[in-house]
Formats: C-alpha cells, sequence, structure tokens
C-alpha cells in the first residue's frame, strides 16, 4: 500500500485525499475531500526522503506547538498520526492563498489592508507569547489570506518552554534559525534568539514588504541581507511610498530596531499601536 492510500486510513470515514496543494522542505501539503458532504482537510505529510533526526524533530516539534495553542488566527491541527513509519497531521481548510502569492499578483498592499493582516498576525503572536512560545519565522509565506483575514501558519521552528533542557536555553535558541530576508538581529547573531521580540522584527520585515514590494535589508546574499540589519538602519519605508501615514512608518520603524529593548514590549502594546492607526486612517 502506498503512503497516501496508507494515510487516508487513518483520515475520517469518506475522506481521501484529492491533490497536492503545497510543499515545503521537508513535507507536503495535500487537500483530502469527502465525497459524501464536500467537507476539506488539509493532510501535513513529512516526506520519507527527507527524514533525519532534526527533520523529525522539527515536524513533531510543530504538532506538539499546534496542540497547544487556540485561537482563531492560529488553525489548529485535529488529529496527529503515522502510516508506513511517516508523520503527518490534519488541520482544517481554509480557502485563500499566502500573503507570498498576493505580493506576487499585487505587488504591495494599501496602507488598511497591511495594518488589518499585522493585527491579525500580532494578535496570534500574542496568545503563543502567553504561554512561552516564539515563532521565530514570520514570513509572507507563513501567513494565510482566507475568510477575511490573516492566520499564522507554520510553527516548525517555534521556540516552547518544555524544549529548553533543565532550565536552559531553548532548544537552537544560539543558530540561525528562520529566514534570511525576515530574521531579527539577535537570531543573525546568536544571542537571545529565543526572545518573544525577534517576532516583532519579522512582522515589521512583512509590513515594510506589505507597504513597498520590497524587504528592508535585501542584499545580494542570504549572508549580506543578514548582515545588514547589523551594520545599517532600515530605509524609511516612506521614501518608497509616500502615502504611508507618519505612525505606521514609526510602528515599523520601531519594530526594526536593532535591540529588541527599542521594540514593542509586548503584543498588547503593538495591537494597541495597530488600532490608533487604523482608527485614525478611518478617520476616527
Amino acid at each position: 500500500m502506498n503512503l497516501l492510500a496508507a494515510i487516508e486510513l487513518h483520515l475520517p470515514r469518506g475522506f481521501t485525499i484529492q491533490e497536492q496543494i503545497g510543499k515545503g522542505a521537508t513535507s507536503t501539503v495535500y487537500l483530502a475531500r469527502c465525497a459524501t458532504t464536500g467537507d476539506r482537510l488539509v493532510v501535513k505529510v513529512m516526506r520519507p526522503g527527507t527524514v533525519t533526526p532534526a527533520s523529525v524533530d522539527r515536524f513533531l516539534d510543530e504538532m506538539r506547538t499546534l496542540r497547544k495553542l487556540e485561537h482563531p488566527r492560529i488553525i489548529p491541527i485535529l488529529d496527529p498520526g503515522e502510516a508506513n513509519g511517516a508523520f503527518f497531521f490534519t488541520m482544517p481548510y481554509r480557502e485563500g492563498e499566502t500573503l507570498r502569492a498576493r505580493l506576487q499578483a499585487s505587488g504591495s498592499l494599501s496602507v488598511r489592508e497591511t495594518l488589518l493582516v499585522a493585527r491579525d498576525v500580532n494578535d496570534a503572536l500574542g496568545h503563543a507569547h502567553a504561554k512561552g512560545i516564539v515563532h521565530r519565522d514570520v514570513k509572507p509565506e507563513n501567513i494565510l489570506l482566507a475568510d477575511g483575514g490573516a492566520y499564522l501558519m507554520d510553527f516548525g521552528f517555534a521556540n516552547t518552554p518544555d524544549t529548553a533542557p533543565n532550565g536552559g536555553a531553548p532548544k537552537n535558541a544560539y543558530f540561525i534559525v528562520g529566514t534570511p530576508d525576515y530574521v531579527s538581529p539577535e537570531q543573525v547573531t546568536g544571542k537571545l534568539a529565543g526572545d518573544w521580540r525577534s517576532d516583532f522584527f519579522s512582522l515589521g520585515c512583512v509590513m515594510y514588504e506589505m507597504l513597498t514590494g520590497r524587504t528592508p535589508f535585501a542584499g545580494g546574499s542570504a549572508r549580506a541581507t543578514m548582515m545588514r540589519r547589523l551594520t545599517q538602519p532600515p530605509p524609511d519605508v516612506r521614501s518608497l511610498r509616500a502615502d504611508v501615514p507618519d505612525d505606521v512608518a514609526s510602528i515599523i520603524r520601531c519594530n526594526l530596531e536593532l535591540h529588541p529593548s527599542g521594540r514593542f514590549a509586548t503584543a498588547g502594546f503593538l495591537r494597541v499601536a495597530l488600532d490608533a492607526a487604523l482608527q485614525r486612517l478611518d478617520g476616527g
């Protein structure tokens, strides 16, 4: 029996895997549908050819992390399993597109759309941070636009309290984890990589890209891109887009501060700033 047929035996009655809808470095994402009801599920499967101790750890960490999170802007895990030696889990299906796909199609978003997406992602981060979980890979590929809002996805790189051995540093805290265009300075240097404020830096990079169509520290190579945030300030978002209000530019500038202490202290404080910017934008 092939892998997908084996996985289907673990799905709710009547569900069959229809098509592949996504692919990452170590996993493949499929759409499953019930022939009777038309209901759909997402099935994320770790590809057998990518199995290493590190990749298994990451996949299982994501399953464990998602089991701890219950928030309207985080798609929950429904059922984990194993078939033919491959790990998988199911999630509810959301009709939509990633923020990356939207940016590739449109180049940039309106100021209002940017603030709404940032607010949803920040709310998801706030819930995770309250549980002691730091995402560490906030980027457009991991943000789903669906049902009139944004969802934060892929917690495979997340640090959680139970990954810190004997009360020490979180797992992988002193390794560069994340994507070069969005990682925080402390992730680049290997210092405080488990600090929740690194997620705000990444969100600041995403906001900058939503407004301008480019990331603030783009360089000629991954190393150059990562080092730029340590050696030069990001260009003012208004130098590339003049219609960005001062308060929105200030939010981004605060999130992109070199040291974590210069950024918003919590998701709650950032939410207040985003709400105020939206209210002023709407004439309130």
